[in-house]
């Protein structure tokens, strides 16, 4: 349960205290909002409500100005009538939550503030007293924890001498209902999805809501009709697949329901956000294996397409998902800073990245330029192929021209796509500077996989070498090289030697592709695979020498091997592996809530 503070007190010095010792002694997560604001008690629930908020600011955008600088959506920056900002783009409105892994921390950087303010080091105490959550907001970003930007959008809000009267009342024309429609929203969908999916999806969250449907229960009923679609597309014949596509869109509806409907009801949970991250992959792929089938009840072999796509699309999401963690690590990140000190050290680098050669440096400062102009933005996100795009080209070409030429239209997207957004990023890593963060390094490194055979070679490999490797700059590309090796090998051994096994070969790395996304939401929630679930499953390593083996021994040896391990590995990467997962986070859940009362 979060603990709710209001600071109170005779001066600076004696709140910055007061909130310091409540945070040591809370025993959970912690919000903080001044006393002076003025809000909707339901505007403030992603920080109040939210058991996953963790430590964040709430803020509302205003290119060019504000008090607060957001890179990420992260903060990096805070200011205070002491405090300078450089090149701030939001406005702090006064409340925010610290999590309880951060409360000491936190806690300390605010007692460091405290004693400025005695000395005189922060300015007039008079005045700074009129702000206290404004100090403890600069010395919670300049502790060096991790803070989230929780954007409000069209919620109003008022602080400082104002006609509370009129200010209760203008916060009263927006009903709990529409903040809460609000608070539903996601950020950085793309074009289609925001202008289209999203505005499908919006009557059928408000009746989710009201009818009390769970999350749960809506995202499986968005796997079942996605799992209606790729039927509809694998009878290959008109109808079904104009049905298929229709589905598949229905499908992608409903998914954006579960996550509007838990943001809206505060209704989080393990299972959810399982359920969440498996199901749209397992929906994706099975419509690869769909199209696929019905292409050949027409004539037409497309198992290698689907199968070459799935490969594509594996290695794009981990790049999607590793190089975004790096980029905040690298870009975002705050070093903890001396709370008395007016300036926030990033006069020589508030872009973004640390200048390094000049012309790629122009490039990225081009390409943040253009991003300012709403088409151009637009553009840029269509092009990046997110899953409304990928989605929207299956169903409409699927539907006009049939399965065949979704798959092949949808691979040459998939390539261009792939080429735009891995350019852009070879790019940026350039302007990177020094070795990786720590925190990259044990982050990819919990994707490594390696089985028995990778173990050998990691006692003997130097421990410089090592570091060396984890720490590149382009480290966030080893997971994705791993997967495209790996999962590359079987495509390319079944589709130039033994193009008879392509279905066997789909199903296999379509086990594998499970295993290596669980062992991504693994590594991005904090948590390695254990090692005995890596090694039944042979590791990277170990399931490469196997195919090797099996296919040198005759193609009868290989189809087996395919077959029967994508059945095994079913066994033990989606049943075994899931259940684990699911146990370990719903202790974990346990634990938290027990630690909180």
């Amino acid at each position: 349960m979060t603990t709710l503070l209001v600071p109170a007190g005779a001066s600076a010095e004696e709140m910055l205290r007061d909130t310091a010792r409540k945070l040591r002694v809370a025993g959970g997560p912690v919000a903080l909002v001044a006393s002076d604001l003025v809000i909707a008690p339901a505007a403030l629930a992603p920080i109040t409500a939210d058991p996953f908020a963790g430590t964040a600011l709430l803020v509302q955008e205003v290119p060019g100005s504000g008090d607060v600088r957001v890179r990420h959506h992260l903060v990096n920056s805070v200011g205070s009538s002491h405090h300078r900002v450089t090149a701030p783009d939001h406005q702090f409105i006064g409340a925010l939550a610290v999590a309880a892994a951060d409360a000491q921390v936190v806690a300390q950087a605010i007692e460091a503030m405290a004693d400025a303010a005695a000395t005189g080091g922060l300015g007039d105490p008079a005045h700074l007293a009129m702000d206290p959550v404004q100090l403890v907001a600069v010395a919670m970003v300049r502790s060096g924890v991790s803070c989230r930007a929780i954007e409000l959008v069209d919620v109003p809000w008022f602080r400082g001498s104002i006609d509370f009267a009129a200010a209760e009342r203008a916060v009263a024309t927006v009903s709990d209902e529409r903040i809460a429609q609000l608070q539903a929203n996601r950020i950085d969908d793309g074009f289609y999805s925001t202008f289209v999916v999203r505005r499908l999806s919006k009557p059928l969250t408000r009746l989710a809501i009201r009818t009390g449907l769970s999350p749960n229960l809506i995202t499986v009923i968005s796997l079942v009709v996605g799992l209606g679609a790729a039927a509809g597309f694998a009878l290959g014949y008109r109808w079904p697949v104009v049905i298929g596509a229709v589905l598949l869109q229905v499908s992608l509806v409903i998914d954006c329901v579960d996550g509007e409907v838990a943001r809206a009801t505060r209704k989080f949970s393990a299972l959810g956000a399982w359920l969440d991250a498996s199901t749209d992959r397992v929906k994706e792929y099975l419509a690869y294996a769909g199209l696929a089938a019905g292409a050949m009840v027409l004539g037409s072999d497309m198992w290698p397409v689907a199968l070459i796509l799935m490969v594509l699309q594996t290695t794009r999401h981990m790049t999607d998902y590793d190089f975004s963690r790096v980029q905040r690590m690298r870009e975002a990140k705050v070093e903890p800073r001396d709370v008395a000190d007016p300036d926030d050290g990033a006069s020589g680098g508030a872009g973004g990245w640390s200048p390094g050669d000049r012309s790629i440096s122009g490039a990225m400062e081009l390409s943040t330029r253009l991003n300012r102009r709403s088409a151009i933005r637009w553009f840029k996100r269509a092009i990046h192929l997110p899953i409304g795009e990928r989605w929207l080209i299956i169903s409409v070409v699927a539907a006009l021209f049939g399965p065949k030429w979704a798959l092949l239209v949808l691979l040459v997207a998939v390539l261009l796509a792939l080429a735009y957004v891995t350019t852009g990023r070879l790019l940026r890593t350039m302007t990177w500077q020094g070795k990786a963060p720590v925190a990259a390094g044990l982050l990819l490194g919990r994707q490594f996989d390696g089985g028995p055979v990778i173990a050998i070679f990691k006692v003997i490999l130097p421990t410089a070498t090592r570091e060396r490797i984890w720490l590149a700059p382009s480290v966030w590309a080893i997971p994705a090289l791993i997967r495209l090796f790996e999962l590359g090998l079987v495509t390319a051994l079944v589709l130039v030697w033994q193009p008879t096994l392509v279905v066997f070969a789909f199903w296999w790395v379509a086990v594998v592709t499970f295993h290596h996304y669980d062992v991504l939401y693994r590594a991005l929630q904090g948590y390695a695979t254990p090692r005995w679930l890596t090694w039944l499953g042979l590791g990277w390593d170990g399931r490469t020498i196997l195919v090797l083996v099996a296919f040198f021994l005759g193609v009868s040896i290989f189809g087996s091997t395919l077959g029967i391990g994508a059945g095994v590995g079913a066994l033990l990467f989606v049943v075994v592996a899931s259940g684990h997962w699911l146990v370990t986070q719903n202790r974990a859940t346990s634990t938290r809530k027990d630690a909180a009362k």
